[in-house]
């Protein structure tokens, strides 16, 4: 679990770009990281997460039946951390994307809100989740999102070739494994959101690994997430910040 004394740190040492050097990384830090703006669909997605915590129907979350409620703090990013997610897209405007877990949809909504050129594949364990997922986004959706859930539905590998960004959601067993597993379908321009880095000390074993692993050159620490890149162009190196 992120610790309290953990956060308090970086609130006060880790802000603002203070001692990065990276252009790249100060960049990235200080008007997405910690980008304050309020951007044009923050109101309309938020309100969509606060109809879904409205709901009290149970559904498969692992091996409970949780109400949807209780089941996106399980399974959702948090609003600062889904705000990110649409930051990060918003900057670096990725074709595809390959989320694993869909937050009900959630998820795969705030990445594409940048652009309807977007295209998410997405995948989802809970079948149950699944179906709520599809509902919201062929509701909102405005790019192309297709939901794929493991026991049910099948999908052609060749569509996971050249994934811009990778997103590991919250709840997702995210093992070294898994991350190897994914290293064919990225290029060098991908990007990898992997949430829980700080969950457990197994947590934080794997993600010494993935940041010191030879084809990823910057990370992002930002507590509770983690940003890779793997552009060889930039030196390996982790920078510590924390989003607003």
């Amino acid at each position: 679990m992120a610790s309290i004394p953990g956060r308090l740190y970086r609130n006060l040492f880790c802000r603002g770009g203070y001692g990065v050097h990276s252009p790249f990384a100060f960049d990235l830090i200080t008007t997405v990281i910690e980008e304050k703006r309020a951007y044009y669909c923050y109101e309309t997605l938020d309100h969509i997460r606060l109809q879904l915590q409205q709901e009290n129907r149970n559904v498969r979350c692992g091996e409970k039946d949780l109400t949807i409620k209780k089941a996106i703090r399980i399974c959702c990013f948090s609003v600062s951390g889904y705000r990110l997610l649409f930051r990060l897209a918003n900057r670096f405007h990725p074709e595809k994307v390959l989320i694993i877990g869909s937050g009900f949809g959630l998820t795969p909504l705030y990445i594409s809100a940048h652009s309807q050129k977007t295209d998410c594949i997405v995948l989802e364990r809970e079948q149950s989740v699944a179906a709520i997922a599809r509902h919201v986004v062929g509701k909102y959706a405005c790019s192309s999102i297709r939901i794929y859930d493991e026991i049910s539905d099948e999908f052609d590998m060749p569509e996971l070739e050249n994934v811009d960004l990778i997103v590991w959601g919250k709840g997702m067993d995210f093992s070294f494994d898994s991350f190897e597993y994914m290293l064919p379908y990225k290029t060098g321009r991908s990007i990898m959101v992997i949430n829980g880095i700080n969950n457990s000390s197994a947590d934080r074993q794997v993600w010494d690994k993935v940041r010191t692993h030879p084809e990823v050159s910057v990370t992002f620490d930002l507590y509770s997430l983690g940003i890779v890149f793997f552009n060889s162009k930039l030196h390996q190196k982790t920078y510590k910040a924390i989003p607003v």
